[in-house]
């Protein structure tokens, strides 16, 4: 296993109450959360975008939280996870990635995706989401030549502001084929794995590997950026993160089953909540995690930056992001070749 180039923590923003105080307070133990990442030695927090009342939290704008994350840090990568590209105009989203960077000092990473955890947001939008994938195909294209600071229409006309060239080379895409992962790398782009539905071994690891080798053959000069997005569960022995997670899991691994289905998975459909940790999760104590993440085949073979999800909760508790946070960096993650940082992630 090849030492890590960055450490990340994702975070899915679950809030049971949906009140403007409790969606403020929300947004502060965020805020408080990445500046503590940071002061951890973390290279890197992503947020995920979810619309609408029908996904676990209000963070439709992930640009606009980590403008104020932003202005209480200065090291740390201030990263999507994913944003929904065939619902956003990619014009506008070069854009605000660019004011982004300027206000952070350049430390912005797009992830963009088609957007499967959203799906029933595209009606709302007034799109079809069977379409998602040529949608997304028409405005990855139009967001890359948006942000090389190329004409918007024919030649003499607008170029977007600030043009920022930097972020060209920090858009990750999140990817769900191995031909779209072959895409990303002709792109000159990064790839993040990791969906719920997909298991490392027989359905990461193919996407990986085809990503390493496009890049090879289409951009030599470029080093390869894997971001492998992990769930992760710490406790003092595998029964007992088993017995923490039980009660969340056990009302939810039937849905997530059926949306795995829905995405070409089948192996999830009737799992008991220990054999979907088991299948999908790095878990139990420290040693156990280091464990699972020494046999994970993408982060053995190919990723160079592994992202933490330890997201279980209805409501986002902040406290339980601190403590793992705290296992990552002093124990789990050293043993997998990383150091803390004390610079900006490239």
């Amino acid at each position: 296993m090849s030492a890590l180039a960055g450490l990340g923590i994702a975070f899915n923003l679950g809030l049971a109450d949906r009140s403007v105080a409790a969606t403020a307070a929300l947004y502060d133990d965020v805020i408080a959360t990445i500046r503590y990442a940071e002061s951890a030695g973390v290279d890197g927090v992503w947020i995920g975008q979810h619309h609408f009342d029908v996904t676990p939290g209000p963070i439709p704008s992930p640009l606009v939280l980590l403008a104020a994350a932003a202005r209480e840090t200065s090291r740390i990568a201030l990263g999507t996870g994913i944003v929904t590209l065939p619902l956003e105009d990619p014009i506008r989203l070069a854009e605000d990635a660019g004011v982004l960077d300027v206000l952070s000092g350049g430390r912005v990473h797009l992830g963009v995706g088609t957007g499967g955890a959203n799906l029933p947001g595209f009606a709302a939008f007034g799109l079809d989401s069977e379409r998602r994938h040529a949608l997304y195909d028409r405005r990855i294209a139009r967001l890359d030549s948006a942000l090389r600071g190329e004409p918007l229409a024919d030649a003499g006309s607008p170029r977007i502001q600030p043009f920022v060239p930097g972020v060209t080379r920090r858009v990750w895409e999140g990817v769900t084929s191995e031909e779209r992962a072959r895409a990303a790398a002709r792109r000159d782009h990064g790839i993040q794995l990791g969906a719920f539905f997909d298991p490392a071994g027989s359905g990461q690891h193919p996407k990986s590997a085809a990503y390493v080798d496009e890049l090879r053959r289409a951009h030599p000069e470029s080093e390869p950026r894997v971001a492998a997005f992990r769930f992760l569960y710490v406790g003092d022995s595998r029964d007992d993160v088993v017995a923490r997670l039980h009660p969340t899991l056990a009302a939810r691994v039937g849905t997530l089953g059926e949306r795995a289905q829905l995405s070409g998975n089948p192996s999830l459909a009737g799992v008991t909540p220990r054999e979907y940790l088991e299948r999908v999760a790095l878990f139990g104590s420290p040693d156990d995690v280091v464990e699972d993440a020494r046999r994970d085949p993408v982060l053995r073979d190919h990723a160079t930056h592994l992202v933490a999800n330890s997201s279980y909760h209805e409501t986002f508790d902040a406290a339980h992001a601190r403590a793992t946070i705290d296992a990552l960096v002093t124990t789990i993650a050293p043993a997998l070749g990383w150091s803390p940082a004390t610079h900006a992630l490239a």
